[in-house]
């Protein structure tokens, strides 16, 4: 039966009392105490489209796959990792190797017993080809998985579970940033029975399997979602309520109005044009937070063509900037970025700025006192409104500084394209990258290592790339968020980038909402970090 909303609204109020009333029949293992018998969660997210998580692509889907699954590891700023169903691990010799050992009273939403075969064969499915895994390159460090992946077979993917509480992983290369990685919806366990006797019908509420710290409920289509706490469940991240429940938001409904009326507690309001209307609206202003996401959108110089080639220059021209004006020139959530790598991946000392004193004092070393000398920079752009401001915004801030002229060059999207696969000459040009998992090395490495310059900057440093070597040779975590650190501080000195804003996402919060935090890879939000008052 299709439920109304009006009564979703009300089966959803009762599902605490549901939940409380089956714990007699479905007793939890011991542990950690459930959470409060009246709390429930109330969200208003979009309608996911899938919550497979080896398909799910947007941060709503993610937020209930990462309800629902639990991996072997959760990362956190500098790439640090913690214990979720692995209870420890074991690095091989050279890194080329990782056992990992799970916790032993760990279980599906079910009862059943959850085992390391669970993840083998979850990472072997994601693989195929045919599934179309959306992330399923974070798998590559695995030998024979790029292979699998473009149709190899897939018995030669260096996974193995012994025994139901040992899984081991082969790596073709040394890779610091493996157990990093894991902490991707791509990397959970997944039910085996279920996905092979029913296929895409195995995400629906009377088949679903998981191992986090919510289950399944109820999903109705076009209203919304019911998760019960799963009282088989013995992870590091307790459940902060008996029961979270989502409203989905037609696509002629405003997010704004619908938070207004007071169904839900959080709001994702992240897409521009609700962004737009939450700032607009006197009544929410005040309840609209933004989180930072690991992406940063830049301005990239050609490090090859004078005078841009010169790192006292670039610095020069960063030291100028007010970030705050540049990220109010979005009309998509956007966060003040100081620094080119985000805190969420590495958290470092912010950088001073601006500083106009220390800008013309770096310029004037390098040659041109007062900016005198610094010829136009051309800056190569997709023609939008976003860059449109942000053109004329560091226009007027270096002429201010020093009388540096900014031409915009705006390209539609194909001639765009075309010059992101072929730059050849420019000054200057917009550059976006997001972090694909949390670790700085996904950051310092895969962007700004001499062997990457994805953006073709041709800037390159071999004291980088030795901090970077020195990181990945380290084995005290001390001593890699120090070489980091190092590599971080040298990136910002050569300033081969500005950043001119950090992603973000953008919530509504009712007052009683005392905590809330999102993955900053994903997107998703944070179940581990919620908080909600009495």
């Amino acid at each position: 039966m299709r439920l109304s909303r009006r009564r979703f609204m009300g089966a959803a109020a009762a599902a605490g009392a549901a939940a409380v009333g089956m714990g007699g029949c479905d007793a939890p293992l011991l542990g950690a105490p459930p959470p409060p018998a009246h709390q429930r969660l109330e969200l208003l997210l979009r309608e996911p489209a899938t919550i497979d998580p080896a398909l799910v692509t947007w941060p709503h889907e993610a937020a209930i796959a990462a309800a629902l699954f639990e991996p072997l590891v959760l990362a956190g700023a500098d790439g640090a990792v913690r214990p979720a169903v692995a209870a420890a691990w074991q690095v091989g010799v050279g890194r080329r190797s990782v056992e990992f050992m799970l916790h032993g009273d760990r279980r599906w939403s079910t009862g059943e017993p959850l085992t390391a075969a669970d993840f083998a064969w979850a990472w072997r499915r994601n693989l195929d080809p045919e599934l179309g895994a959306g992330r399923r390159e974070l798998l590559f460090p695995i030998v024979g998985a790029e292979l699998a992946a473009n149709g190899g077979d897939a018995a030669e993917v260096r996974i193995r579970a012994p025994d139901a509480a040992t899984l081991r992983v082969e790596l073709g290369a040394p890779a610091l940033d493996f157990l990093a990685r894991l902490s991707s919806p791509v990397f959970a366990p997944l039910p085996r029975g279920e996905i092979t006797g029913m296929g895409a019908a195995w995400t629906s509420p009377a088949s679903i399997r998981g191992n986090g710290a919510y289950r399944l409920a109820q999903w109705d289509p076009g209203l919304g979602m019911t998760l019960h706490h799963n009282p088989h469940y013995r992870g590091p991240a307790p459940a902060v309520a008996q029961s979270i429940v989502v409203r989905f938001v037609r696509d002629d409904e405003s997010p704004v109005s619908a938070f207004r009326t007071g169904l839900a507690q959080a709001a994702d309001v992240s897409a521009a044009p609700t962004y737009a209307a939450a700032r607009a609206d006197s009544t929410v202003q005040t309840q609209l937070r933004l989180f930072e996401r690991a992406g940063t959108w830049l301005v990239v110089f050609n490090t090859r063509k004078p005078p841009w080639n010169q790192a006292a220059v670039r610095r020069g021209l960063a030291l100028a900037l007010d970030r705050r004006a540049l990220a109010a020139r979005f009309d998509q959530p956007a966060l003040p970025a100081p620094r080119l790598t985000p805190d969420s991946l590495l958290a470092a000392a912010p950088a001073a700025a601006p500083n106009v004193p220390a800008a013309r004092a770096a310029l004037a070393g390098a040659g041109f006192p007062n900016g005198r000398g610094l010829p136009p920079v051309r800056l190569t752009y997709h023609q939008r409104e976003p860059w449109d401001r942000l053109a004329a915004e560091l226009g007027r801030q270096w002429g201010a500084a020093f009388g540096l002229e900014v031409r915009a060059d705006p390209r539609e999207w194909r001639d765009f394209l075309a010059f992101a696969n072929d730059r050849g000459d420019f000054d200057a040009a917009q550059a976006e990258w997001t972090a694909p998992y949390r670790h700085p090395a996904s950051w310092l490495a895969g962007v700004w290592r001499s062997d990457a310059d994805p953006f073709g900057a041709g800037w390159s440093n071999p004291q980088f790339d030795a901090h970077l070597d020195a990181a990945a040779a380290a084995a005290d975590p001390a001593a890699q968020r120090t070489a980091y650190l190092r590599a971080d501080a040298l990136l910002e000195r050569e300033a081969p980038a500005i950043p001119v804003g950090r992603q973000a996402a953008a919530y509504l919060l009712r007052p009683e909402v005392a905590a809330f935090a999102i993955d900053p890879i994903t997107g998703a939000i944070d179940l581990s970090q919620a908080r909600i008052s009495a």
